[in-house]
């Protein structure tokens, strides 16, 4: 009888210890996106799915983090999340928290087949990402990542396309190459270019206007084939570059800025601005509901205001502003 006792004593105070260790607080990039009891049942039915794998150490703000020693140090339910709340029906939300942790897994073991110190074997797995600076500022990221700054308020995260997902680059694991990150995101960059992105270009009639409006689609890589369009579709970008949105890691819309149509730019944003936002806030995810103009290689955030009316007015960037005036 006593042993029994003991044995309900510890198994209550194990119980009660590693509940102090989980947190319901929401992650602070999807507030608006999820309420904390759907959030609450997302955590209570993931913690059971990894601890057939890990030891868990705490849960606080979207993140998992495991105990010392372990394969992975965080897991971010970001895109879980997002990916649970798309569907309405919660009875599948098990089945789809068990799938992305089954390919997670799966991500992991592939992992495993790599030498690290085998550069050459590992580079024609090297891709590239762009998230929300939200999203990468969790625990582990980003002094952990090989990240670069291409969009304001983004990162590109250097990841390697294992089959069945993408997973990020860690930093310890890069400095066994012995290489430039310089480089390694040039080939990722290559890599990134080799795959055939949809490419539809047409004219729409705007305020009696004729603009030329193009748009990029691919479900993993069209948000970063369009890091590098003046190697990759330079039909797309005009002598003074190009306006364009990356609402998600899917969907790319550009307008060409050219001499002979300088400002079609500006018709271009208020004609798309509410098909941008709303495949920012509908992604599963995100990248970014800003317009950026792509010059030289380099991204420019464009300032847009809407009023109260839903009018929508536009500033160009200071180096666009002096390319128009210089050429007058």
């Amino acid at each position: 009888m006593r042993s029994i006792f003991v044995f309900l004593f510890l198994t209550i105070l194990t119980t009660t210890s590693f509940a102090q260790k989980i947190t319901y607080d929401l992650p602070q990039n999807l507030e608006t996106a999820i309420n904390k009891d759907d959030y609450k049942t997302i955590v209570d039915m993931a913690i059971p799915i990894i601890e057939k794998r890990f030891v868990i150490d705490y849960v606080k703000n979207g993140a998992i983090e495991l105990k010392k020693g372990q394969e992975i140090k965080t897991l971010n339910l970001d895109n879980l999340i997002v990916r649970c709340v798309s569907e309405s029906d919660k009875s599948k939300w098990n089945d789809i928290i068990q799938a992305h942790f089954n390919a997670l897994y799966a991500t992991i073991d592939e992992q495993k087949k790599f030498d690290p110190n085998n550069f050459e074997a590992v580079k024609k797995y090297l891709s590239l990402r762009i998230y929300p600076k939200a999203t990468v500022i969790q625990p582990g990221g980003p002094d952990n990542l090989l990240v670069r700054v291409d969009l304001e308020d983004t990162y590109t995260v250097l990841m390697l396309d294992l089959p069945g997902s993408f997973t990020a680059v860690q930093r310890a694991y890069f400095n066994f190459w012995k290489t430039d990150s310089a480089e390694v995101f040039k080939l990722a960059q290559t890599n990134i270019n080799a795959h055939k992105i949809e490419k539809i270009t047409k004219q729409f009639d705007i305020d009696g206007s004729s603009i030329e409006i193009s748009f990029l689609g691919e479900d993993n890589y069209a948000a970063s084939y369009a890091l590098d369009l003046m190697n990759n579709s330079p039909e797309l970008v005009g002598e003074w570059g190009s306006v364009l949105a990356i609402p998600n890691k899917g969907l790319v819309d550009l307008c060409k800025v050219s001499k002979t149509h300088p400002v079609d730019f500006v018709k271009f944003i208020q004609r798309t601005k509410a098909l941008t936002d709303q495949s920012y806030q509908q992604a599963e995810q995100p990248i970014s509901n800003k317009y950026f103009w792509y010059y030289k290689g380099k991204f420019t955030k464009i300032n847009v205001a809407v009023d109260a009316k839903g009018n929508i007015s536009v500033l160009a960037p200071q180096g666009l502003t002096e390319l128009m005036t210089i050429s007058k």
